[in-house]
C-alpha cells in the first residue's frame, strides 16, 4: 500500500508540475505575443479616470463593428477634447477655417509607419472637407518611435516657421516606407525642406537645432502623455476620438457624424 500511495503521489506531483509549467509558458507567451498591425501603431488604451484626470476613453471607445467613432458624452472627457482644439489663426501647423464645425487634432510621428499610411491614403481624401469649410486639421507632435523622431518633429516646426509645414509633411511621408520606421539626419531633413520649398535653408537648419524648438517638441510629448495618449496616429475629431489607423471611409464618416452632432 505504501508503494502504491507513493506512486500515486508522484503521479499527482508530476501532473501539478506540468500544469504549472503550462501556465507559466502561457503567461510568457501572452506577455510577449506579437501585436497586430493596428495595435503596433495605435495609441495604447488611455488610463482609467481618476479624481484629477478623466480621459475620453472612459466614456466611449471605437469598436470594430461601428462605421464611425462614437461621440464622447461625459463632461470631463469633453473638457479634455475641447482643450486640445486651439483654433489659433496664427497656427502654421494647422489648415482649414478656424470656424470649421469639426476640428481634427492629429498626433503624429514622422517615423510612424501607420502615420505614413494615414498621410498617403487618408489625408488626401479629406482635402475637400478642408476646402469646403467643414474640417480644420491641427497637428500635434508625438515624436517617440525612433531616435531621430524628435529631430524630424523639430524640422517640421522649422519648416512651419517659413510657411511650408504641410509641404514638408507631404515630402517626408511621401518618401517614407509605410512598412518601416525611417531615421532622419540633418542632411536628409534639409533635403526634404528643399523639396518642400523652404527658401532659407540656413535658417531652417538653425531653427531645427534650436534649443527652444527641441523644448517645444518635448513639451508636446509631455502634454500628450498627460492626457493619456501613448502612441500614434491618434485623432480627436469633434467630440470623438480615434486611436490608431482607420481608413478614409471610417474617418470621413466620423467627420460627417460630428458635423451633424455639432449643429445641435
Amino acid at each position: 500500500m505504501t508503494t502504491r500511495q507513493g506512486s500515486k503521489q508522484r503521479i499527482i506531483a508530476i501532473a501539478l508540475l506540468a500544469c504549472a509549467v503550462a501556465l507559466i509558458c502561457g503567461a510568457v507567451w501572452w506577455t510577449n505575443r506579437p501585436s497586430t498591425p493596428a495595435a503596433t501603431s495605435s495609441a495604447s488604451a488611455m488610463p482609467s479616470a481618476s479624481a484629477t484626470q478623466q480621459t475620453p476613453e472612459a466614456s466611449a471607445a471605437p469598436t470594430a463593428q461601428s462605421s464611425f467613432a462614437p461621440t464622447v458624452t461625459d463632461e470631463q472627457g469633453l473638457s479634455i477634447i475641447h482643450a486640445q482644439q486651439h483654433r489659433d489663426p496664427g497656427d502654421a501647423r494647422a489648415k482649414g477655417s478656424v470656424d470649421a464645425p469639426v476640428v481634427m487634432v492629429l498626433y503624429s510621428d514622422f517615423s510612424c509607419p501607420y502615420c505614413t499610411r494615414l498621410a498617403k491614403q487618408v489625408e488626401p481624401q479629406l482635402e475637400d472637407l478642408v476646402a469646403n469649410g467643414t474640417l480644420r486639421i491641427e497637428w500635434r507632435d508625438l515624436a517617440q518611435i525612433s531616435q531621430s523622431s524628435p529631430l524630424a518633429a523639430q524640422a517640421g516646426i522649422a519648416a512651419a516657421n517659413q510657411g511650408r509645414f504641410w509641404e514638408f509633411v507631404a515630402a517626408a511621408y511621401g518618401e517614407a516606407d509605410p512598412s518601416g520606421h525611417p531615421e532622419y539626419t540633418m542632411d536628409s531633413l534639409t533635403a526634404l525642406a528643399q523639396k518642400a520649398g523652404v527658401s532659407d535653408l540656413d535658417k531652417f537648419r538653425a531653427d531645427t537645432t534650436d534649443a527652444n524648438t527641441a523644448a517645444q517638441v518635448k513639451q508636446a510629448q509631455n502634454d500628450a502623455y498627460q492626457i493619456g495618449i501613448q502612441g500614434t496616429p491618434f485623432m480627436f475629431i469633434g467630440d470623438s476620438f480615434i486611436s490608431g489607423y482607420r481608413d478614409a471611409d471610417y474617418i470621413r464618416a466620423t467627420i460627417a457624424n460630428q458635423a451633424e452632432h455639432l449643429k445641435k
